[in-house]
């Protein structure tokens, strides 16, 4: 689709603002074809600040044949040059976190995806490694629109929309649950659906992510808006109820997974359920084990899509992941990082509600 003035507006905002990208920089900006305006706008706003950059592209009909016509190994070998490019980099902008045809990848096998993945993962190891900063965005289409039944104006306007937020709200908002969780041990988590999971984050590390990279917080998604962290990997005992996921092309349903002393094993769903099997089964590493928690802090999501990068972020729901959790201070190494939502948690934290129903209470705790 054209870019639109909202888009233009954004592009300025994620370099400037969010990014921060200064004189002297070398971005690398990796996205999807049907972006390439937007990949544009983006690095003409880098260069507009004395930035050098490198847009690199792939087409979503280009990526399905190479997921369906090349074979495991093929698909499983890290390109020296990309991982060059990447070592390259002070900050990369990445708009790839979805497909912008989900359902032109609905007939790809589960392993021929879990083959890509591990081709990328040095890519991604590249960087979260050497204080490279990095942005995961998207950019909406009309087959994402089609697939999740919304009008495309509806749908772009809610995407820019959570971009273009109050980076001031949502830190102040982040500060708040962190406080909450910052010390804390024993989390527990239920839901009218039947959630009833604890576990424990004891010393772990608390990334509030409000959109703006800071030496300390080197890493974002737009649409920002969580608190993040890593659970301890053995701690997760009980059972959620994912109200909704989607992954490579499919939805994913009132899933239920049991935790057993933090790995998970998919027990029933209304959708989903054998993609959520197999898709544990194809990653390397630690992919079934419990990654990260997530709350998410963002008032401008209203309502969940089926984008997870919109959904995740809605204020009053929560996230679990399975998988990839290092650049969380966690200790999984998987090729695999796989949110799931929860939408009307409640969550206390040592004894403290901390969400009551979907609701964002104002309880701290006592120091």
């Amino acid at each position: 689709m054209p870019l639109t003035d909202r888009a233009a507006a954004v592009a300025h905002r994620v370099v400037s603002e969010c990014a921060g990208v200064r004189e002297g920089q070398h971005v690398l900006i990796n996205g999807r074809a049907d972006a390439l305006e937007y990949l544009e706008a983006l690095a003409f706003e880098c260069e507009l600040l004395g930035a050098t950059t490198c847009v690199t592209v792939e087409s979503d009909t280009a990526l399905h044949r190479r997921l369906t016509e090349l074979d495991e190994d093929q698909l499983q070998r890290t390109s020296a040059c990309v991982l060059a490019a990447v070592e390259a980099a002070d900050l990369a902008i990445v708009v790839f976190t979805a497909f912008g045809a989900p359902a032109l990848f609905a007939d790809v096998p589960t392993a021929k995806f879990g083959a890509a993945r591990r081709g990328v993962k040095p890519l991604m190891d590249a960087h979260f490694a050497g204080g490279r900063r990095w942005i995961g965005t998207d950019y909406p289409t009309r087959e994402q629109a089609d697939l999740f039944g919304l009008p495309m104006e509806e749908y772009a306007e809610a995407f820019w929309r959570a971009i273009d937020v109050e980076y001031d709200v949502l830190r102040r908002r982040g500060e708040l649950v962190c406080d909450v969780l910052d010390g804390a041990g024993e989390v527990v988590i239920t839901s009218a659906k039947g959630t009833d999971l604890t576990l424990r984050i004891d010393g772990r590390p608390l990334d509030s992510d409000t959109g703006l990279l800071t030496d300390g917080a080197p890493f974002a998604n737009l649409p920002a808006g969580e608190v993040c962290l890593a659970p301890l990997e053995d701690s997760a005992q009980g059972t959620v109820v994912f109200d909704t996921g989607f992954w490579e092309g499919h939805w994913v349903e009132d899933l239920v997974v049991e935790f057993d002393r933090g790995v998970a094993r998919g027990v029933s769903a209304r959708r989903g359920l054998d993609l959520f099997e197999r898709t544990l089964a194809t990653n390397s590493g630690a992919a079934s084990v419990i990654g990260e928690l997530g709350i998410g802090t963002n008032h401008e999501v209203m309502r969940p899509c089926g984008n997870m990068l919109l959904d995740e972020k809605m204020l009053g729901t929560i996230h679990l992941a399975v998988g990839e959790n290092r650049m969380m201070g966690g200790v999984n190494e998987s090729s695999l990082h796989w949110d799931l939502l929860v939408v009307r948690p409640t969550v206390t934290v040592d004894g403290v509600t901390l969400l009551a129903d979907g609701e964002l209470t104002a309880s701290r705790r006592t120091p």
